[in-house]
């Protein structure tokens, strides 16, 4: 009986098992006979998807990359744009032409640099969209600038750098020794449609994007390798910026971060005074948060004693700004606040007073300023001091980067 059974159940075993395997030849070759194929050959006939269409559609989208980009070929010669700008026989010509994803979407813009003859080497600057058409519209200009130059960052911003004729560090110089000491950064901004100024975050060793690429380039030459150090970073700042003159008597310690693979480190600066310790507390990020050889950059200040609540980082000011804060007063005074260009050059001054006497308080000040450059906005620094009892050395200081109209 038992063997009956048996020979049953194989048999049916044997029968289900056959009309299974046909089934799935036959579905095979629908499969194949409808383009699906995993070969990826394909007959006449439109394949049926068979994974996500919307990771289908992202793996042939163009996407937006960063840096200069290669123009496209019928646009690429200065010649081309000399009758769209248009320019004149010795009087100025095209210089450059480069491109980029600079409005933040995967079709390319132009930046076209014109430079005119004599001795101030002035530079115009354009930026162009729909750069193949016949008539490519300008989105973008920025005219006059002494000795200027102009590129894309790593950043698909526009980067500027041009001579301040009439700053501290120029002003009564002959034309040779006149040097670029201004440098500016523009971004799309949909809502305005152009490109619109903003700040880089950087206090040191750069103010400035501009700077920092070029401090970038030499640091991947072998050259100022301190800056890829965190802690030396710190050190210096507080030694060579003339905000401090913390030379001698200083302990740097790492709170967070700075390592090798880190692109955001925390760093204490300490200096012994006749009346303790004085401290800073010094936040850096990497260049484009590049952990692979980014150089670090200072892009907050502040003191356990001292802070700044308004103006907002990288806001535009114009003067008179209130400045408000928290702090420690004596006699009503809690320090000075100052404000800078991107070369640390004194705009204005006005004391920090407390909202009471003594002890931790707020304070509130309106701080007039007056620019050397009159014909855009530029990058500065509001910056709240405070000083010690003891020896009139700086103990607190706290900074904001801001764009100052």
């Amino acid at each position: 009986m038992y063997n009956y059974i048996h020979r049953i159940s194989v048999r049916s075993l044997f029968k289900n098992t056959t009309v299974c395997l046909l089934a799935l030849f036959i579905l095979a070759a629908c499969s194949l006979g409808n383009g699906n194929s995993a070969s990826g050959t394909t007959n006449s006939k439109p394949a049926t998807p068979t994974s996500n269409p919307a990771t289908a559609t992202a793996s042939a989208t163009p996407f937006v990359k960063l840096g200069t980009q290669t123009c496209p070929a019928s646009v690429s010669q200065s010649s081309y744009w000399n009758s769209k700008i248009p320019t004149q026989a010795n009087v100025n010509q095209v210089e450059n032409v480069s491109c980029a994803n600079l409005m933040g979407r995967a079709d390319l813009q132009a930046l076209v640099t014109v430079r005119y003859a004599g001795t101030g080497h002035i530079l115009d600057v354009h930026v162009y969209n729909n750069i193949t058409n016949p008539k490519p519209s300008e989105i973008f200009q920025l005219t006059n600038l002494y000795k200027g130059e102009a590129k894309i960052s790593a950043y698909n911003t526009l980067l500027t750098s041009e001579a301040n004729q009439k700053s501290p560090q120029n002003i009564n110089q002959s034309a040779a020794a006149i040097v670029n000491d201004l440098q500016r950064e523009f971004k799309w901004s949909d809502s305005s449609q152009t490109l619109v100024s903003i700040a880089f975050p950087g206090f040191f060793p750069s103010t400035t994007r501009y700077q920092a690429e070029t401090d970038q380039q030499k640091v991947n030459q072998g050259q100022e390798a301190w800056q890829l150090s965190a802690q030396l970073v710190a050190t210096k700042f507080v030694a060579q910026n003339k905000l401090f003159n913390w030379q001698n008597d200083t302990q740097t310690t790492i709170v967070s971060g700075g390592g090798k693979n880190d692109v955001n480190a925390i760093v204490k600066v300490e200096k012994s005074s006749p009346a303790g310790k004085n401290m800073v507390t010094i936040t850096m990020s990497r260049l484009e948060n590049n952990a692979n050889g980014g150089i670090w950059i200072v892009t907050k200040v502040d003191s356990p004693q001292l802070s700044i609540t308004s103006p907002d980082q990288q806001s535009h000011i114009q003067s008179p700004v209130n400045v408000t804060g928290k702090g420690t007063a004596f006699e009503g005074v809690i320090g000075k606040i100052s404000i800078f260009d991107s070369q640390y050059n004194v705009l204005g001054n006005t004391n920090a007073r407390g909202q009471q006497g003594n002890g931790a308080t707020s304070f509130s000040s309106n701080v007039n300023y007056t620019r050397t450059f009159k014909n855009s906005s530029e990058e500065g620094i509001v910056a709240v001091f405070s000083y010690s009892n003891a020896d009139g050395s700086v103990n607190g200081l706290a900074m904001a980067k801001e764009i100052l109209s």
